[in-house]
């Protein structure tokens, strides 16, 4: 398996592994309304993420299939990481988390988790820094890891 960083070329498949996994794991959490405006903005956020400047942006490639997406905003801020379902348990999440937090100095890292992937965060040292909260029916937790030096 290679992780490299995302490029350009790859949102044919980056959309269609967002689409499958958020189907199947993410969507279920959330009422119609979330649903619509998650599919509304997830998608479309993925092209935003090839911002060099802003992202640090990688995939999982294997057999020439993106099966993982990570991305890192400003240094310090976990928007994406999706892994396929077939490459779900095998650690790559984990491989994706580590080299997202790799490309930063920052102590203090945040996201918002879905609901489904709240206990993946804190096994890996996320805490919950708010309750479970809603934005426009999108189900999610506010999360921070506190890097130690």
């Amino acid at each position: 398996m290679e992780i490299r960083q995302a490029e350009p070329q790859d949102i044919e498949q980056l959309t269609a592994l967002i689409t499958t996994v958020s189907e199947l794991d993410v969507l279920p959490q959330f009422n119609t309304q979330g649903q619509q405006e998650y599919m509304n903005r997830v998608i479309p956020d993925i092209e935003t993420t090839f911002n060099t400047k802003l992202f640090d942006t990688f995939v999982a490639v294997e057999l020439d299939k993106v099966v993982g997406f990570a991305a890192l905003r400003d240094k310090n801020y976990i928007t994406h990481l999706f892994v396929a379902k077939e490459a779900q348990g095998l650690g790559l999440g984990k491989t994706l988390l580590d080299k997202l937090l790799s490309q930063t100095s920052a102590k203090n890292i945040s996201l918002r988790a879905s609901i489904n992937a709240q206990y993946f965060y804190q096994h890996y040292g996320f805490v919950a820094t708010e309750p479970e909260s809603e934005f426009m029916g999108i189900r999610f937790v506010p999360m921070a890891l506190t890097k130690q030096t």
